[in-house]
C-alpha cells in the first residue's frame, strides 16, 4: 500500500490509503501523471454539468405540476437556489462539510478552514470536489422549492436557501463522506446521496408544507379544478431531464475513472437506468390496478413520481448493487414514493410536487437496501466496511445506514423547524390571502397572464365565493378573491378595475 487514496475514496473525504493503483496523488492535484490527471479531471468537469441540469428538470417538473399563475415563480426560485445556495455553500457550507481536509481542523461533526473556497496553485482537489459537491447542495435545496409553491413569501425562501446550503446540507456531508466523519468511521455507507441529498431536502420540505400549511382550497371537495397542472408537458419533460442528470449524479460519484474507478462508474450508471425502469413499471402496473377505478389509463404525475422514487432509492448503493437489484430497489421504491404522497394528502399536508414521498420516503428505502443488497464487484470490498445482509453481511452496515438516516433527517427536521417558525414569528413565511388568489408569478414578479375560469360556487378554506364566468387564458388578466367572500377583482393589464360584488 501507498501512501496515496483513490479518487473516490477522496471524494468521500477519507485518508486512508485503499488501492495502489490509484492515479490520485492529492499534493499534485488530480493525478500522478498528466495522462490520468486529465482524465479524472474531464470526468469530475462533464459530471458536473449533467448533474447541473438537473436544475432545470427541477424546474420544468415543478412548474408544470402547480397552477398557471405561480408557472414562473418557481423556476425562479430554482434560479435562486443555484445563486444563494451556491454563494452559502462556496462561502462557508463546503469549509464544514469537507474544510481542508488536515487533521487539525477537523473532527466527527464538522470541519472547518478553507472558506470561501479557492485554488492555492499546489492541491486542485478541494476545486474538484468543491465542484461537483456544489452540484450536489444545489439538488438538496432544490427539492424543497416544490414542497413551497405557490404560497411562500420569496424573501423568506431566500433565507432558507442559504441555511439549507450551508448548514442542513453541509454537516450530514461531513458526517457521510469526510474521513473523520461519525457517520462513516461507524461504517454507515451513502455513495452518490441517497441520505445526504435527498432525504435532507425531503425532511426539509415536510416542515416547510406543514409550518406553511396548505394553499387556500387545496383539500376542498373541488381542489382539482383550482390546482391542476399548467403543463403536464412540462411534468414529462423534467423528468426526462432529471433523469439524464441522475446518470451524472451517480456516475460522477466515483469522482473518476482511472485507477480502476470505471468500473464502479459504469455499475452506477446501470443502477441508475435500471432503478428508473422498476420505479416506472410500477408507476405503470399501480396504473392498471387503479384504472377501473377513476378510468383513465396513466395519470401523469403518479407515472413520473414512480420513476424519480426508481431513481432516489438506488441512489445510495449504486456503485454497490446488481443490476437486478436495482430494478427490484426501484420497483418498491416507485411504489412507496406513490404512496407517501398519499398518506401526506390524506392528512392534508399540501406537497405540490410531492417532494417528500419522492425523496425522504424513497431516499430512506435506498439506505435500507443497500444494507440489504450491497455487493460490490469482485476486487472492490474495500469500498464498503461490509456487504449487505443478503451477502452474509453482519447487519452493521444496515444498522447503521438506518441510523444514519434518521440522524440525518433529525438534523434537517430540527433546523427547519427553528427556522421557519423564526420567520414566521418575525417577518412572515406566507404570502397574503388575496396575494396567494393572485398567484405568485404577478405578486413577486409582477407577470399578469392568467384569468381562472370558474362559474360556479367554490370554497377557498373559508372563504365561499360565487364566480362569474371570465374569458380564460386570455393573457392579460387575472382575477382575485376579496376577503369578503362575496367579490371578484378584474386586473386587466395591471389595472384593477372597481371591485363588484358577485351574487350570492
Amino acid at each position: 500500500m501507498t501512501n496515496n487514496s483513490t479518487t473516490t475514496a477522496r471524494f468521500l473525504g477519507s485518508n486512508d490509503p485503499v488501492i495502489e493503483t490509484s492515479s490520485f496523488e492529492p499534493r499534485n492535484g488530480f493525478g500522478g501523471d498528466s495522462g490520468s490527471e486529465a482524465i479524472d479531471a474531464a470526468y469530475v468537469i462533464i459530471s458536473t454539468f449533467i448533474i447541473f441540469t438537473m436544475q432545470s428538470g427541477f424546474g420544468l417538473l415543478e412548474s408544470g405540476m402547480v397552477s398557471r399563475k405561480s408557472e414562473s415563480n418557481v423556476m425562479v426560485k430554482n434560479m435562486l437556489d443555484v445563486v444563494i445556495g451556491g454563494f452559502g455553500f462556496w462561502s462557508i457550507g463546503y469549509s464544514f462539510a469537507f474544510g481542508d481536509m488536515s487533521d487539525d481542523n477537523n473532527n466527527s461533526f464538522v470541519s472547518t478552514g478553507n472558506y470561501f473556497v479557492s485554488d492555492d496553485g499546489e492541491d486542485s482537489i478541494s476545486l474538484a470536489r468543491y465542484f461537483l459537491q456544489l452540484a450536489f447542495s444545489t439538488t438538496s435545496v432544490t427539492i424543497v422549492s416544490g414542497a413551497v409553491a405557490e404560497r411562500i413569501k420569496l424573501s423568506s425562501y431566500m433565507v432558507f436557501i442559504f441555511i439549507q446550503s450551508t448548514f442542513i446540507y453541509a454537516f450530514p456531508a461531513h458526517w457521510m463522506w469526510h474521513g473523520s466523519g461519525w457517520l462513516k468511521q461507524k461504517g454507515a455507507f451513502d455513495f452518490a446521496g441517497g441520505s445526504v441529498v435527498h432525504m435532507t431536502g425531503g425532511a426539509s420540505c415536510l416542515i416547510a408544507a406543514i409550518v406553511l400549511g396548505p394553499r387556500h382550497g387545496r383539500f376542498s371537495h373541488d381542489d382539482k379544478e383550482t390546482y391542476g397542472m399548467a403543463c403536464p408537458t412540462n411534468v414529462i419533460l423534467g423528468t426526462f431531464f432529471l433523469w439524464w442528470g441522475w446518470i451524472g449524479f451517480n456516475c460522477g460519484s466515483t469522482f473518476a475513472v482511472t485507477g480502476g474507478m470505471w468500473r464502479l462508474s459504469i455499475r452506477a450508471g446501470v443502477s441508475t437506468m435500471n432503478g428508473a425502469v422498476g420505479g416506472g413499471m410500477a408507476g405503470v402496473i399501480l396504473n392498471i390496478i387503479l384504472y377501473r377505478q377513476r378510468k383513465y389509463i396513466l395519470d401523469i404525475p403518479q407515472f413520473a413520481s414512480a420513476i424519480l422514487g426508481g431513481l432516489v432509492s438506488v441512489t445510495a448503493g449504486a456503485a454497490v448493487i446488481e443490476s437486478w437489484h436495482a430494478v427490484i430497489i426501484g420497483f418498491i421504491g416507485g411504489l412507496l414514493a406513490n404512496g407517501g404522497i398519499s398518506f401526506l394528502n390524506k392528512i392534508h399536508i399540501d406537497d405540490p410536487v410531492g417532494c417528500f414521498g419522492v425523496h425522504w420516503v424513497s431516499g430512506f428505502w435506498g439506505m435500507i437496501a443497500t444494507g440489504l443488497f450491497a455487493n460490490p464487484p469482485k476486487g472492490y470490498d474495500f469500498f464498503l466496511a461490509e456487504k449487505g445482509v443478503f451477502y452474509g453481511g453482519s447487519g452493521n452496515l444496515l444498522a447503521y445506514n438506518i441510523g444514519g438516516s434518521l440522524a440525518i433527517s433529525a438534523w434537517a427536521i430540527a433546523i427547519s423547524i427553528v427556522v421557519f417558525l423564526t420567520m414566521k414569528a418575525t417577518f412572515g413565511v406566507r404570502i397574503g390571502f388575496d396575494k396567494e388568489l393572485l398567484g405568485s408569478d404577478e405578486v413577486e414578479h409582477n407577470i399578469i397572464e392568467y384569468v381562472k375560469t370558474i362559474e360556479t360556487k367554490h370554497v377557498f378554506g373559508k372563504h365561499v365565493v360565487n364566480k362569474n364566468a371570465i374569458q380564460q387564458h386570455n393573457g392579460m388578466s387575472s382575477t382575485q378573491i376579496g376577503p369578503n367572500g362575496n367579490s371578484v377583482v378584474l386586473v386587466l393589464r395591471g389595472q384593477k378595475e372597481k371591485e363588484k360584488e358577485s351574487p350570492s
